[in-house]
């Protein structure tokens, strides 16, 4: 199979660590993201693993501290009584959306990264693929990385498969510290805290700050079980009545829904009450996975969440997707002679990776969201992915 130019589909943390992955390794690269600006994570928080910063580590010279913060400790705490119920020795780093996208970003540039096109079809040959944008305009490449996220378009076009909804959904937010008492800030301070519920669960944990001066935020998670029916379509519908399909953004929430999650933060202990009504911008987003029998499709290959598509519970979805493009790329480099066969193992082992990881989240998700047992520092369900088989 001869390659020597690829086109990734979806600019985000996958398709960029993709991108400059390939780069690395000889081919020409450009990367096609349907987002018409620069993409921005809104303040989402990310547990760092060690395959979500490799490359910026190994080949870009990073320091991990100018782009996470440290904590010390994982805490289990009851979310209506605030009592604790447990707590480990846990040392993690967390960042930023935007913090690992920026500089991913800032290190491929901007020549061949195209904003605003969204595909709507492809098809292939022997030698080549060929992409269609809705813009009107036609890519031919030789090699083709769906990396388009959970929604993705290519994995729809080549399987089929969309994601299906998992049966919540979850509230997001961030809130810099001078928004909260200073007692609440401390207990949240240097720790990745569960917050259990009897129908659902909250988390939290710091982040990287962007503001001058401001060295920190609070990043929180909220998930509320909701029924696919009316209730879901009320949540999910904008500030214009319309329905969407997996989130409603700060500047498109409906004042009703608003109050709602202001409301219901009334039950929650004190501090994370806090948390809740000190968030400026929060947003909803409906939890849904997918699993598919195959991510190599002669000249395309699937990567991340447009492969194989988790729930977020262990942390490492991004991890996942930077992982899928470290072997994907050992697997397209070296001989063109070999490369058929090359992509099959990949193929072989990022299944077996994705669905244990799949096997997992779906797991943790059976006891946070419907008050199963889910013992502090229980390490069936410590964060990161399955090894390789």
């Amino acid at each position: 199979m001869e390659i020597t130019h690829v086109a990734v589909i979806g600019g985000s943390i996958g398709g960029l660590t993709t991108a400059l992955l390939l780069c690395d390794a000889g081919f020409t690269v450009d990367v096609y993201e349907r987002s018409s600006r620069v993409l921005s994570g809104l303040g989402n928080g990310i547990v760092v693993q060690p395959e979500l910063v490799r490359y910026l580590v190994e080949r870009a010279s990073t320091d991990i501290d100018a782009v996470s913060v440290s904590s010390s400790t994982m805490q289990y705490v009851d979310a209506i009584t605030g009592e604790q119920r447990g707590a480990v020795s846990a040392e993690w780093r967390f960042t930023s959306y935007d913090s690992i996208y920026r500089r991913l970003l800032e290190l491929f540039g901007t020549d061949r990264y195209h904003l605003d096109k969204n595909l709507v079809g492809l098809a292939q040959d022997g030698e080549s693929v060929q992409l269609r944008f809705a813009d009107g305009s036609d890519v031919n490449a030789c090699f083709v990385v769906g990396a388009d996220g959970g929604m993705s378009t290519v994995r729809q076009r080549l399987t089929g498969v969309t994601p299906q909804y998992a049966g919540y959904v979850t509230w997001r937010g961030m809130v810099e510290p001078a928004d909260l008492p200073e007692a609440t800030w401390n207990f949240f301070d240097n720790a990745f805290t569960y917050g259990h519920l009897p129908n659902g669960h909250l988390i939290a944990y710091p982040i990287p700050g962007e503001e001058p001066g401001v060295v920190k935020r609070l990043n929180f998670q909220w998930y509320w079980n909701v029924p696919t029916g009316p209730e879901l379509d009320e949540i999910m519908s904008d500030c214009h009545g319309i329905r969407l399909p997996v989130s409603v953004h700060a500047h498109a929430l409906c004042p009703r829904t608003l109050s709602e999650l202001h409301r219901r933060s009334e039950t929650l202990a004190p501090m994370f009450r806090e948390v809740v009504k000190a968030s400026p911008l929060p947003f909803v987003t409906v939890v849904s996975d997918a699993n598919v029998k195959s991510t190599v499709h002669g000249r395309v290959a699937l990567v991340g969440d447009a492969a194989i598509t988790p729930r977020p519970h262990a942390a490492a979805g991004a991890a996942k997707a930077a992982y899928d493009g470290w072997t994907l790329t050992d697997a397209l480099a070296g001989s063109a002679e070999g490369r058929v066969q090359r992509l099959k193992e990949w193929e072989r082992r990022q299944l077996a990776v994705g669905r244990g990881y799949l096997k997992k989240v779906r797991k943790m998700a059976s006891r946070l969201q419907y008050g199963g047992d889910f013992a502090p520092g229980d390490p069936e369900f410590r964060f990161g992915l399955p090894r390789e088989p």
